[in-house]
């Protein structure tokens, strides 16, 4: 889990399809930095305050990721993995859409729409 969710974070997705060697990375740390990986290198998307950070917990317990179960790829071809990691209320885990993108994951999509939203509204967004 320490790969996936680097100290000091409370969120991270990692995207991997391993048919195309493509992989994409975001991690949400406690000090506001939002920081995403394209398959080559590593950058900030922007910076959160404080009450963003607290809107996007926030968003992550409406989403109901923190109840959320693995989709499988059963019956599925030619599927990615999408892997939402956490450390929130004092409790780490992670969750994977095994099936990506042909099924999709209702806690990730209300999860990925709060979270753009933030990203757009943050001042230092790129």
């Amino acid at each position: 889990m320490a790969e996936l969710l680097p100290q000091n974070s409370y969120l991270a997705s990692h995207y991997r399809d391993q048919r195309r060697n493509f992989e994409t990375r975001r991690v949400y740390y406690e000090d506001g930095r939002v920081e995403a990986f394209d398959g080559q290198e590593w950058w900030t998307v922007c910076r959160f305050s404080a009450a963003q950070i607290a809107q996007a917990k926030e968003a992550i317990r409406a989403s109901s990721l923190l109840t959320a179960v693995d989709l499988t790829a059963e019956g599925i071809h030619d599927t990615a993995a999408l892997t939402y990691a956490w450390n929130l209320d004092g409790k780490q885990a992670s969750v994977t859409n095994w099936a990506y993108p042909a099924r999709s994951h209702s806690a990730f999509e209300a999860l990925e729409q709060r979270l753009n939203a933030l990203e757009d509204e943050s001042s230092d967004a790129s």
